[in-house]
């Protein structure tokens, strides 16, 4: 059975190799940069403090036999004055001659920044082998990896802020270049895309510095360029598709560095966030037609998540055996339930035609 746990300085190489397949400003292949990353981790799990850019939550999710097999992060607050949240702003300007008859419409970005940002989920990467075999495993580990962590956010409220915001993936060819950055960023920075990237993990202000401070037509690109503002890279698509589910949406930005778009919510009103509920464990085991829900027990850093057929009744939870050793629990302790994706909860063909 899959469990969602912190993140702890002892996962740093199977991070490190887990790593190598996002390679991401929240997830570079770094070791430096991971070693620094769990070691705010652990002491933002063990302090639970209100939001703050220094504190990062990075999980980690485990197999059976205790393999580092997926990670995720969020973190508390995406913005600050030392390092504000950048974005472009996607707007539209309607532009009408009279004496012509001819109108045009044209899509504009504006660079904005916040220091004052929101709490930012990411850092979502699932071990390939177990993305292979994922769709046959009644657990579907990647969504216990991407709804997980918004558990233990409805557990933690305090900690986050009351808005929630994604960057999602986009677009890189096989040199590692972006078509937005080569035709937008690289104009007025003169810096490739991995230097600037590199840069920018440390230091955002040479973008406020050197990017434009008026809006910019987005007219004024090559159509292929401005056919991919606010796409996603096709492999974060299945990621995206399950924070729609949550009720994460567009918030019409995108990243200054690759165009790829921003997704976000109101914190309190994200789906497995707001329909999370406390219950004591009870006795039995659930019954067959019980839905699977993640279930999660503990604090802080002793916060676990499963996902498990679950029978909630009043203010009682049944759960399998082998989800209560998981996480720890006996009757009478209090777990949070928390639904998942609906379809999570399809019939399983093979349990029902076995019965």
């Amino acid at each position: 059975m899959y469990m969602l746990r912190p993140s702890r300085s002892s996962d740093l190489e199977a991070l490190l190799d887990l790593a190598r397949y996002l390679d991401s400003p929240n997830l570079p292949a770094n070791e430096e940069f991971l070693r620094r990353r769990l070691e705010r981790s652990e002491r933002s799990f063990r302090e639970l403090a209100p939001p703050h850019p220094e504190w990062e939550y990075q999980f980690s999710l485990v197999d059976g036999s205790e393999r580092v097999v997926g990670t995720c992060a969020v973190i508390s607050k995406h913005g600050s004055r030392d390092m504000p949240h950048l974005y472009l702003r996607v707007g539209q300007e309607r532009r009408h001659a009279e004496s012509v008859d001819v109108e045009m419409r044209h899509c504009t970005l504006q660079l904005e920044a916040s220091e004052d940002g929101p709490s930012e989920i990411g850092a979502l990467v699932l071990h390939p082998d177990v993305r292979g075999s994922a769709a046959s495993s009644p657990e579907r580990p990647a969504r216990l990896l991407s709804w997980g962590r918004f558990a233990f956010v409805a557990r933690h409220p305090t900690c986050f802020e009351q808005t929630l915001l994604a960057e999602m993936r986009a677009s890189l060819d096989a040199a590692g270049r972006n078509a937005f950055w080569e035709a937008f960023g690289r104009r007025f920075t003169g810096m490739s895309y991995a230097e600037a990237d590199r840069k920018s993990a440390v230091d955002k202000s040479f973008i406020l510095d050197l990017f434009p401070t008026t809006p910019f037509y987005a007219s004024l690109l090559e159509a292929r360029v401005a056919d991919q503002l606010g796409r996603v890279h096709p492999e974060a698509e299945p990621a995206l598709r399950l924070l729609e589910q949550a009720g994460l949406h567009w918030v019409g930005e995108i990243d200054p560095f690759d165009a790829g778009p921003f997704f976000g919510a109101t914190t309190s009103e994200i789906v497995p966030i707001r329909e999370s509920t406390l219950h004591a464990v009870g006795p039995g085991e659930p019954t067959s037609d019980a839905l699977r829900r993640i279930v999660s027990a503990g604090h802080g850093a002793e916060f676990r998540a499963v996902s498990a057929p679950a029978a909630v009744e009043l203010d009682v939870v049944c759960l399998p055996k082998d989800a209560r050793r998981r996480l720890g629990v006996a009757d009478g302790d209090e777990v949070q339930v928390t639904p998942l994706p609906p379809s999570c909860n399809r019939p399983d063909p093979e349990r029902d035609r076995h019965g």
